[in-house]
């Protein structure tokens, strides 16, 4: 090749490469400029929303404003659960959602300070379904911890973007399982020990004695926390009905009192023990049903004579009976004192949101006639199905996920096909709260 054409032949490459080289930046400049774009106009639509944000709370008044007006119809609170009222799962920022009344009241945030001033003495009583014990556990572990269960992280390994008022980190790390998770437990027994002292305290430092085991066929499953004095000693007491069938057997065992003591102690040793008390038929108390249990007089009954506040579902176990509807909620009425006690209260919670409770048409039973019942027991209805709506509407990724810790499935509102992550848990707490106590003052 002479001379010239040479020189021109390496023109030509320099030039073409060149010529590339500027084609490749501009497109990743534009692209980067997009990128850049994109990201400034999402952080002024958030900044124009959280500047919008107080504008539009100060055009609605506190919920507890409208329960402690003079003569005020709404301070028994019932209507934050009502149809009529509007229920918005407002999106957070990590992911998790925060439970609003958009048109009619902003509920407030309950600080466990707060929670356990009002509830000071006052004697809790829940029975139900897994859903109701889930919610115990986490209002109990906010009694004792002075903070809500941990929220799961929506993607494993990605950083905590759950903060509390103190700027500390709220995620639960894999090998820290939670209270609102059998799941999260190599198994029933080390999660209920757990629970319940184990071998120096457990969760609860003591304060929650678990009368309770679990197999196939268990009907021993209740559990018992009493605060510290300087927390109030509010008391809360958790018995589970389980079963498909109506005439299930209610067995169990009396609390010993050690929850006032922190001296809960459930090793393994005492699990055994049950277990074997169980399979003995030695209880403290049997009743063919749990009617039976509740009807006054009873040794079961007297357990519970002082109760101020008392929730009651039947839930995923199946539709509840018009006849044993009216005899639970007239028998729970007469637990809290009846007329004689308008202080104390007593609910129907209804089921929760979830694929079985739509598929099993729960709430147009429960909102007709037990609602009704409820009503005419002197009790109230606490609509956590019309709360929970929304959730049974929510279709899992296909396939399901498994229930593991080491997989994404918490970036989903339930765990498994029913249970909830903690942090619904925590708000339907918190609108708990704020029914039982915005009316003080």
């Amino acid at each position: 090749m002479k001379k010239g054409d040479r020189n021109l032949f390496v023109f030509l490459v320099t030039f073409v490469i060149f010529s590339v080289s500027l084609w490749i930046n501009y497109y990743f400049l534009i692209k980067h400029s997009s990128y850049l774009e994109n990201e400034v106009v999402t952080a002024i639509h958030q900044k124009r929303i959280d500047e919008m944000q107080p504008s539009y709370d100060d055009q609605i008044p506190l919920c507890e404003e409208l329960m402690q007006q003079p003569h005020s119809p709404f301070a028994d609170g019932a209507f934050l659960t009502r149809k009529t009222t509007q229920v918005v799962w407002k999106m957070r920022r990590d992911g998790s959602r925060e439970l609003t009344l958009p048109t009619t009241c902003r509920l407030k945030r309950y600080t466990a300070h707060e929670a356990g001033k009002c509830l000071k003495d006052k004697s809790l009583l829940y029975i139900g379904d897994s859903l109701t014990r889930y919610q115990y556990l986490s209002l109990t572990y906010f009694f004792e911890h002075k903070k809500w269960p941990m929220r799961f992280q929506a993607k494993r390994n990605n950083p905590c973007l759950h903060i509390d008022e103190y700027s500390n980190e709220t995620c639960s790390k894999a090998e820290e399982p939670s209270v609102c998770a059998e799941g999260d437990w190599k198994g029933w027994p080390e999660f209920l020990q757990a629970l319940g002292g184990g071998n120096d305290g457990g969760i609860y430092h003591g304060r929650m004695e678990a009368q309770y085991v679990r197999s196939p066929d268990v009907m021993a499953n209740a559990m018992q926390y009493v605060a510290s004095e300087v927390d109030g000693r509010i008391k809360a007491t958790f018995v589970e009905e389980v079963g498909w069938n109506e005439d299930e057997e209610w067995k169990g065992w009396n609390f010993s009192g050690c929850a006032y003591n922190a001296t809960c102690r459930y090793t393994q040793e005492k699990y055994d023990e049950n277990m074997r008390k169980y399979e003995q038929n030695e209880f403290d108390w049997s009743y063919s049903n749990i009617t039976s249990a509740f009807s006054e007089g009873t040794d079961f009954h007297s357990q519970y004579a002082y109760t101020n506040y008392v929730f009651y579902n039947r839930g995923l176990w199946g539709k509840i009976p018009i006849a044993k509807a009216h005899v639970m909620l007239v028998a729970l009425n007469a637990l809290t004192g009846g007329d004689e006690n308008q202080s104390n209260r007593c609910f129907f919670r209804s089921t929760t949101g979830s694929e079985r409770s739509r598929d099993s048409n729960l709430e147009k039973i429960e909102y007709g006639f037990v609602r009704d019942i409820a009503y005419d027991a002197g009790c109230e209805y606490f609509d956590i199905a019309h709360v929970t709506d929304e959730f049974s509407r929510m279709l899992f990724r296909f396939p399901k996920p498994p229930r593991s810790r080491l997989s994404y499935e918490y970036s989903s509102i339930f765990w498994d096909a029913v249970h909830y992550v903690p942090w619904v848990y925590e708000e339907l707490n918190n609108l708990m709260l704020n029914m039982l106590c915005n009316s003080q003052k």
